[in-house]
């Protein structure tokens, strides 16, 4: 059974882990401790477990806005380790950030992922999220 919760500075190093095998960041537990701890943070992160292992991770960012009542609430982050995908993490984890964003008096939230990535576009459309902009990023 997946279960998901608040992600706690002693989960810095499995964090790392799972953030080394989806993005490719070489970040220490250490580094990302200070991440976690750092009251400027605007992300939070999500764990989902199985049977006590960390196999999973999210981040939702909630924040306000000036030209709309509600706050911008944003899916930032989503990683299931290999051997644990088509089991229900990516659902829970979703369901986990949304209930954030609710809780922050959010209406809505988006969620931008790689055009190539048809899976995770798939799954987040079976979730109820319909295609509506176009993002565009420039090195800085």
């Amino acid at each position: 059974m997946v279960k998901t919760r608040l992600a706690q500075i002693s989960d810095a190093v499995e964090l790392a882990r799972l953030n080394r095998l989806f993005n490719g960041v070489e970040d220490s537990g250490e580094q990302i401790k200070l991440r976690l701890a750092d009251p400027r943070r605007v992300e939070t992160p999500l764990i989902a477990e199985i049977e006590g292992r960390v196999v999973g991770f999210a981040a939702v960012r909630v924040v306000p806005t000036i030209f709309y009542a509600a706050p911008h609430a944003e899916l930032t982050e989503l990683f299931v380790e290999e051997a644990f995908r088509r089991q229900g993490v990516a659902r829970a984890l979703v369901a986990a950030a949304e209930a954030l964003a609710r809780e922050g008096g959010a209406d809505e939230m988006v969620i931008l992922t790689d055009t190539d990535n048809e899976g995770a576009q798939a799954l987040y459309m079976e979730m109820g999220f319909t295609q509506r902009e176009l993002a565009l990023l420039k090195p800085l």
